[in-house]
This record gives structure tokens, C-alpha cells and sequence, in this order.
């Protein structure tokens, strides 16, 4: 079975892992194009993700040479979106289209490869705010057609199951999957601090993330100046931060006005084969996502990551979070660096309440967040859709 996987700006390691897992019967590639936010997955091995690839260019990226500076100068300094160039054309000869979101510009050449050659075409739905990318007609429209058109939606979150029923979608066509991790890597384990700059006995903090303000690193670094002022050894308490993007001038900033920067270690990204290690050397990892208008968090692939190595999760009730760390995590309010505080407090200060969290944690990744079931139950919705 050919299988075609448009990934948009989701075409990183732990995205792409299970589509390498399918089974002997599939045969996937996947489509990717060169935006300035691919630049960051590739520093984490996106471009050893073991799966086929087609390159995909954007209006900046091909055609005419006035024209593609024309569109490079107006999206970088008039706020334009650049669009990818058609390529419905590529898919043809594909048993099943993966895509993602109803709003995307890639949705939208899967839908024209599938109204030309009948192909099916499934959609991978993270978004969990009902009419939420619907701020221009052209957005609209695409959702619109996405819900009519579309033969088949996967989503992670019953968050997002009830978005797509509330915005029109047949509660029938909606399959809900928990997607997973490699357990075999993501485990417990000793650690290396060795590379991270922080002392054997310090009480390590691990944030994993975009820089991004949503990402509430912010709250963070405030609750992190609490807890280190009200601590009897608080050169024992650190901070590791793995991440780039936009942001890190930001956070930097506020770092060094809230001085405790001698106890925030930024150490930029990593390969995704790095990442269980990192979770392992951490005594706390803290998601401190916040809500905003337009995005509430839609899964947190780092908390399942965490709790299948072992590690206990402080994060906030932003979005489909309490879905996925059920009751395994210390949960906040979002925007609250007072609740990050406490939270991180108690853990510091109550080895029982520590082992609790572990152990929860631990329950919940085995049970849910496997890659290969993962993998097992992608394969059934994509043989469904090619019928008998």
C-alpha cells in the first residue's frame, strides 16, 4: 500500500516515527518542505527520520526570480504567510493521503488529488478550539471542504474528537488514537548529567520545548526564583533548558533580570536520540503550557516521553494536558507561577509524593503510549480506507 504523508511543519522525529512502523505491506513517503521552522527539527534528527521523502518547495523557494524575492521580501518583513507551490500532481498513483489539519494548504492538495484520482484522504487533527484558523475567508473555506470532503479524521485527544464534532464532522469518521513512543529507549534509566553543566546532587528541573511564550517558560523562570528564594540550598536547585526557536533573547532577559541565571543552563537542541537521557538525568520535568486565544496545548508529546522514562511531571490544565497525564502529574493553573511554585515545592520536599508520581506515570505510558500499537492502529484506519 502506498501511503502518502504530508506533514507540514509537523515533519519531525517523534511525528514521523510510527510511519516507519506500519508494516511490511506499506510503503510511505513522505512529503516536507523547507520552511524556516524545519531548520529547528532538523537539529533533532528530522532528517534521519528512516522515511522516504518528496521536497516540497514554497512561493519564496521556486518560479520566477523577481517573483520568489518579491514573496521572500513580503514574508519576512509585511507579516505575509508563504504558501506552498501546488503538487497535487505528485500524489497521484497513492493508495491513502495522510495530511494534517483542516486549514493547511496541504489538506487542500490532498483534496484535489483525491477529486482527480479518488485517492482517500484522512486527516490528522490536533487543533482542540472549535472555529478556531478561521480569521480569513480563504481558511474557512478550506475547513469547510476539509469537514465535507474528507473520508476519515484521526485525532490524539477527546478534546479534539469534540472540536471536530461541534465544527460539523461525522462522529463516525473520527477514530481516536493515542499516539506512543519508543519504550524501548523512553525508559527508566540512570542518566548522564555529565554534558548538561549541573552537579550530581542538584535537584534538576527539565523543561523540552519550543520558546515560544505559550510554552509558559516565563512562569517558569518566576517559579524557579521563588523556589530558589525560599530554599535553604538553593544552589542545588537548576534549571535545564532543551529547545531553540524564537524566544531564547526573551527568556534570556528575564533570566538575568530575576538573577538566576547561574542556575539556568540553556543547552540549545538536541537529537532525538538524546532525549531519553535527558529525561532520565532530571528529578522534575515542567510543562508550563498557557492558554491563549488561538491555541490551547493539543497534546505535549514530552509528557508521555517523560512519564515512560521515569520522571515525574509538573504541568498546567492547558488544553488536552489532564487527558494525558491523567492523574499521573502535579497539574497547575495555566499564566500561575505561584501554583508552579508550590507544586514544584511539595515535590522537592516529599519523596513519597515523588515515588507516587513516578510510578503513576510510568502505568499511564505503558498502557497507553506504546509506538507500535500506535503504529498497529494508524495501519488499520489506512487499510479500512482502501477497502477490501
Amino acid at each position: 500500500m502506498k501511503l502518502a504523508v504530508l506533514k507540514g511543519n509537523r515533519f519531525n522525529p517523534w511525528h514521523l516515527a510510527a510511519f516507519t512502523r506500519l508494516g511490511d505491506d506499506f510503503d510511505a513517503m513522505a512529503f516536507r518542505a523547507d520552511s524556516e521552522i524545519q531548520q529547528y527539527f532538523s537539529e533533532r534528527g528530522a532528517d534521519e527520520s528512516g522515511i522516504a521523502t518528496t521536497p516540497i518547495y514554497f512561493d519564496y523557494q521556486a518560479g520566477p526570480h523577481l517573483q520568489r524575492w518579491s514573496n521572500l521580501l513580503t514574508y519576512r518583513y509585511r507579516n505575509r504567510t508563504p504558501h506552498i507551490l501546488p503538487f497535487h500532481s505528485a500524489l497521484e498513483g497513492f493508495d491513502v493521503i495522510q495530511t494534517w489539519e483542516l486549514f493547511t494548504d496541504w489538506t487542500e492538495e490532498a483534496l484535489e488529488a483525491k477529486r482527480r484520482w479518488g485517492i482517500p484522504v484522512c486527516i490528522m487533527v490536533w487543533d482542540n478550539i472549535p472555529f478556531n484558523m478561521e480569521s480569513t475567508e480563504r481558511f474557512r473555506e478550506r475547513k469547510a471542504r476539509a469537514l465535507a470532503e474528507a473520508d476519515h479524521f484521526i485525532v490524539h485527544t477527546e478534546r479534539s474528537r469534540r472540536t471536530l464534532v461541534i465544527e460539523g464532522a461525522e462522529p463516525d469518521k473520527i477514530t481516536v488514537i493515542d499516539p506512543g513512543v519508543d519504550l524501548n529507549c523512553f525508559k527508566p534509566g540512570p542518566g548522564d548529567r555529565s554534558a548538561l553543566g549541573v552537579e550530581e546532587d542538584a535537584f534538576v528541573i527539565l523543561f523540552v520545548g519550543w520558546l515560544l511564550p505559550r510554552k509558559g517558560l516565563d512562569f517558569l523562570l518566576l517559579a524557579l526564583r521563588e523556589l530558589i528564594a525560599a530554599s535553604t540550598t538553593a544552589d542545588k536547585i537548576q534549571l535545564v533548558i532543551v529547545g531553540s526557536g524564537p524566544g531564547k533573547d526573551r527568556v534570556e532577559r528575564l533570566a538575568r533580570r530575576l538573577n538566576i541565571m547561574a542556575h539556568c543552563h540553556f543547552v540549545g537542541s538536541r537529537p532525538y536520540g538524546d532525549m531519553p537521557t535527558l529525561f532520565q538525568s532530571a528529578d522534575a520535568f515542567v510543562l508550563p503550557s498557557i492558554a491563549t486565544e488561538t491555541w490551547q496545548e493539543q497534546f505535549g508529546m514530552s509528557l508521555m516521553e517523560s512519564m515512560a522514562c521515569g520522571t515525574p511531571v509538573v504541568t498546567t490544565h492547558s488544553g488536552a494536558i489532564p487527558e494525558i497525564v491523567e492523574d499521573s502529574a502535579l497539574l497547575c493553573q495555566p499564566n500561575d507561577f505561584f501554583a508552579l511554585h508550590e507544586a514544584l515545592a511539595r515535590l522537592i520536599a516529599d519523596p513519597l509524593l515523588e515515588e507516587a508520581c513516578v510510578e503513576k506515570g510510568l502505568e499511564v505510558a505503558r498502557r497507553r503510549y506504546d509506538l507500535d500499537t500506535y503504529a498497529q492502529r494508524l495501519a488499520e484506519v489506512y487499510r479500512r480506507l482502501c477497502g477490501p
